[in-house]
């Protein structure tokens, strides 16, 4: 009587080739090398449908609150409050949908490697203006990103064709909330010091790492030139001659 040993499948992520020994039915011991193929991750369905519905209801809520805002409307029911804060909560969600299927929210790179991302730098930032006060400068953003975002999963031409001047709108609005920003500090407004502080903070790493913001920062410099070279405060000319030094070594660098 003949038998045949029953060969079990392997299991295994390594990707690499193995060995599994079978008896054929005169009795002699063969070596089959079996190559385990390593598993295609899936997509996780729902952080997908998290990452879109909260981009959508960037849009939709955001569109509310912008003509509100825009139109100077009054805050019926609060209406342009709840719309305003629904649209933050929606890129909070759809930006943590994205670092949880990047990296896993169990598997979270460090804190200074997090804070490099512009992805976490918004997160954060929408999180703030949750809780802080009401401003268009502040929503634009988040606004135009999840415009643009959907545009591209759904690829909507008309946007993606702008998408260079809707990038260009993000940049400028920043450097007006700056400012904003700055003169609601000069005026002792409740908390505008700390968000300031905040913004400053993440823009300065975006000129650090990010070309575009250097370009942008870069030709904001060469049109204020003119008017503070004449500025005869020492202190002034300083730190604006550093700030100039500074970014020629950056472009020399890159």
């Amino acid at each position: 009587m003949s038998s045949t040993a029953v060969q079990q499948p392997l299991s295994t992520d390594s990707g690499i080739p193995s060995t599994e020994p079978t008896h054929d039915v005169s009795g002699t011991t063969t070596i089959k090398r079996k190559k385990l193929v390593k598993k295609v991750a899936q997509p996780n369905k729902l952080k997908f449908l998290i990452w879109q519905a909260g981009h959508a209801s960037t849009l939709v809520f955001g569109t509310i609150s912008l003509l509100f805002q825009v139109l100077w409307l009054p805050n019926k029911y609060y209406i342009n409050s709840i719309s305003y804060r629904l649209a933050l909560a929606g890129s909070i969600a759809a930006l943590t949908a994205t670092f949880s299927h990047k990296f896993g929210l169990h598997y979270l790179p460090s804190t200074s490697t997090l804070i490099s991302y512009q992805n976490f730098q918004y997160l954060i930032l929408a999180v703030v203006w949750l809780f802080t006060f009401k401003s268009i400068f502040k929503i634009i953003p988040f606004f135009l990103i999840s415009l643009l975002h959907l545009a591209k999963q759904k690829n909507i031409e008309p946007v993606l064709k702008e998408s260079g001047l809707l990038a260009s709108i993000i940049a400028y609005d920043e450097l007006v909330l700056i400012v904003y920003l700055l003169l609601r500090t000069l005026l002792f407004r409740r908390s505008a010091g700390f968000q300031l502080t905040l913004f400053l903070l993440f823009y300065w790493l975006r000129i650090l790492y990010n070309k575009e913001t250097q370009n942008l920062f870069s030709a904001v410099i060469e049109r204020l030139d003119g008017k503070l070279s004449q500025v005869k405060n020492p202190k002034v000319q300083h730190y604006w001659q550093k700030t100039k030094a500074f970014l020629e070594q950056k472009r020399a660098h890159d």
